[in-house]
């Protein structure tokens, strides 16, 4: 089934982040959103956005990182999402007098958000023996998430959804300290304070292994892909925004990997020398060696 990767923002605030739709018939792009702000399309996903919000103008990119083409609302989804790309970002119009109507809907929708985290819960792991660096940082991100008032509101959810967000997250640090994330940050991406206290762990070194060079292929693998619908949820404001530009510094970053490829495969294949002979050889000129052992002196004297 043809799918679109949906987000939704009203000025700077986001409302639904990166997560992937399915697109089950041919529509406008107007009667998609419809569908997708009344739980037609995927009901397990909660959107919290009003009936009476309206579409300012709608992006349409092949990535999420790169620059977004303006489409028309009553266009075909399913044609665009053949001929430009699969992100959707609808960006929705700033009101500038909030009725009675609305208010009412967000005070209702902040009841339902605070109902649900009056209990929250957090992924259970399993632990014998003495852990490693990589568990404790597994663990060390549970407790980061208790420490911001974060949480899911069930246990199974926190065995599902959770567990399998910690695990991503740990995987996506993990590969990043490998390699050292300083490397990103000299190349301005970078990765989200609040991130940063968990990276300088790895330490490569003491498990008797060099820093490898990062992969372009093996980060995307590692990278997570998009916001899941549970961190719209309030208990995780503080995460979402952190969580979305981490996801675009990685994006970038692969993205420079692969121009750094391309480069250097065009380089291999050229016939033209990328330097010429005077810039790729260089002389050293040593001072003669003025010291010679009398020992030396009366055995080479032969050949003065």
């Amino acid at each position: 089934m043809p799918f679109a990767n949906i987000r939704i923002s009203k000025g700077s605030k986001v409302l639904h982040g990166w997560y992937i739709h399915p697109i089950p018939f041919e529509m406008t792009i107007t009667d998609f959103f419809i569908k997708l702000i009344n739980n037609e399309l995927s009901p397990e996903c909660s959107i919290f956005v009003s009936n009476s919000e309206t579409v300012e103008h709608v992006e349409i990119s092949e990535t999420p990182v790169i620059t977004a083409t303006q489409v028309s609302s009553t266009c075909n989804i399913l044609e665009l999402t053949t001929s430009i790309g699969r992100c959707i970002h609808y960006r929705l119009k700033i009101d500038d007098i909030i009725s009675n109507s609305t208010l009412q809907q967000n005070s209702l929708m902040i009841l339902m958000q605070n109902a649900q985290k009056t209990k929250l819960h957090l992924p259970t792991f399993s632990q014998s023996g003495r852990i490693n660096r990589k568990q404790k940082l597994r663990f060390d991100l549970v407790n980061w998430i208790i420490h911001h008032g974060g949480g899911w509101s069930s246990q199974l959810y926190a065995n599902t959804q959770g567990k399998q967000f910690i695990n991503n997250l740990t995987e996506t640090i993990w590969y990043i300290d490998m390699r050292d994330h300083q490397k990103l940050e000299n190349r301005n991406y970078h990765i989200p304070e609040l991130f940063l206290e968990f990276f300088g762990r790895a330490d490569p070194e003491s498990y008797k292994e060099l820093r490898k060079p990062f992969d372009a292929n093996e980060l995307n693998l590692h990278s997570p892909y998009a916001t899941s619908s549970w961190m719209l949820n309030t208990n995780f404001n503080w995460l979402r925004d952190a969580f979305d530009n981490f996801i675009v510094a990685i994006s970038n970053y692969i993205g420079f990997l692969h121009r750094q490829r391309d480069i250097t495969n065009a380089n291999h294949i050229s016939e033209t020398p990328i330097r010429s002979i005077d810039q790729a050889t260089t002389i050293k000129v040593h001072n003669r060696n003025i010291w010679i052992t009398p020992v030396d002196k009366v055995k080479y004297y032969h050949l003065e």
